[in-house]
């Protein structure tokens, strides 16, 4: 039933979502490193909500360890049950909140958890998502102490089925540990709730491992209640860049304004304009090329935006740009040339890690694609890190980046909703991203069912 409440819940727009940045108006803080973790038992009846951990310091816990974030928990230890567990898992740790944030609005932000997440803030659900590989943010500013410690608790769920993006099977075994596994696990156990005389087994829906956990970086960053919340770029290869930015707090009283200027790699103004909405005209553009089609790949732009209220700017960010088309005739173009990709289909994984966010890892990536004379690459089977992103923009690496739903065999209104979802997700994210040049809706579905057709319409 919780489960189900989750899936619910948790169907909300990544409009907003700027990637976090510290300047002259923001601060940010990462909560990345050592954080408390418990691991319930696999399949268990979410005896955490059940015993309300949320309000419990893990610590306390006698089953408590520390793991590593962002990182998958799977091949941490020798325990073949964690590499293997299906159900909930509870990530704890303690932060501070700046005293100086305290009349800002204080957002904490995830990069990608999987599969289920909730949140809680000092004992209060603040938001729960549905998915993973894509991120989500709530504003957590009345929650938060701003003279005493905070705590943050994070409950996830890998479990996948037929109701989840990308699937999954149960298989069920009788015996094991799962009988036994709820009478010593915490001191907060409930003692009424029975455990089957058995246990299920996971198959996931495709061919690579179930990678689990907060597997991006969490962020802490504060911003003036006047901000910017989005922007969307199109550009054309005359040196035309349509804009638009939403922004929250704005008054249409004099005063209260916002400038647009757009600069090139030596930070000199190319253009600019005063508007929420407009087109910024540049004169012998270079435009945005993969490697090996033009003479300068990767070139980019920065499109600086700031707010003034009363005169004074209250609110700036930086978004880099590349100027370039893409079309589809009679074959992909890229600013009007024929573009072939010569590239792969790569997993965003490692040894230990599994899929969680590794610097070193995605530059060693990418560096290889480009050894071996790549020029693109599929984001295959899920949204990759937005640090690879920026990367690939940087670099003109060309990328089709593709939505979690591998392997989708059920298409009933529930699973099409939930798709969408995740789809709205990955363009509002990476729209901006001159190096997307393809949206991958689905990999390898069972397009045989009559169903798949008026669904995937």
């Amino acid at each position: 039933m919780l489960l189900a409440c989750i899936i619910a819940c948790a169907f909300i727009s990544a409009e907003g979502l700027l990637f976090p940045q510290e300047n002259e108006h923001r601060q940010l803080k990462e909560l990345d490193g050592l954080w408390w973790f418990v691991r319930e038992p696999s399949n268990s009846d979410a005896i955490g909500f059940a015993n309300s951990w949320f309000n419990h310091d893990f610590s306390d816990f006698e089953n408590a360890t520390k793991l590593p974030v962002p990182c998958a928990y799977n091949d941490l230890t020798q325990d073949i049950q964690l590499r293997d567990h299906v159900g909930w898992v509870w990530y704890q740790r303690t932060f501070f909140v700046p005293s100086d944030w305290q009349q800002r609005r204080v957002v904490i932000r995830f990069g990608s958890v999987n599969y289920f997440a909730a949140v809680f803030i000092n004992g209060h659900n603040v938001i729960n998502h549905t998915g993973g590989h894509l991120p989500f943010e709530v504003d957590i500013n009345d929650i938060v102490s701003f003279t005493s410690s905070n705590r943050v608790t994070v409950a996830v769920n890998n479990t996948l089925s037929h109701a989840t993006i990308p699937p999954g099977e149960f298989v069920y075994k009788k015996g094991g540990m799962a009988a036994v596994a709820g009478k010593k696990y915490q001191p907060w156990t409930a003692n009424h709730i029975e455990y089957p005389p058995g246990f299920f087994v996971q198959t996931p829906g495709f061919d690579f491992f179930n990678y689990a956990g907060i597997l991006r970086p969490v962020y802490l960053y504060a911003t003036q209640h006047i901000f910017i919340k989005d922007m969307h770029i199109v550009t054309t290869i005359d040196g035309i860049l349509n804009y638009t930015v939403n922004t929250v707090g704005m008054s249409v009283k004099s005063g209260d304004e916002i400038t647009v200027r757009l600069r090139d790699r030596r930070n000199e103004e190319v253009a600019v304009g005063n508007n929420r909405a407009g087109t910024l005209v540049v004169d012998n553009p270079q435009l945005w090329w993969p490697i090996g089609m033009g003479q300068r790949p990767g070139y980019l732009y920065t499109l600086e935006v700031t707010l003034y209220a009363e005169r004074q700017p209250v609110d700036i960010y930086r978004l880099s740009v590349g100027i370039r088309d893409v079309k589809v005739g009679k074959s992909l173009e890229i600013n009007g040339k024929p573009f072939y990709c010569q590239g792969f289909g790569m997993h965003e994984d490692s040894e230990i890690h599994g899929r969680g966010f590794d610097r070193a890892v995605m530059v060693k990536d990418l560096n290889l694609v480009q050894w071996m004379g790549g020029n693109c690459y599929r984001t295959s089977h899920y949204p990759y890190s937005e640090e690879r992103q920026f990367e690939a923009d940087r670099r003109g690496i060309a990328v089709f980046a593709e939505t979690p739903a591998v392997g989708v065999k059920v298409f009933n209104k529930p699973n099409e909703l939930l798709h969408q979802q995740m789809l709205r997700e990955l363009i509002e994210r990476d729209r901006n991203h001159p190096s997307v040049i393809v949206w991958s809706v689905s990999n390898e579905p069972h397009t045989y069912d009559k169903k798949a057709r008026s669904y995937f319409q």
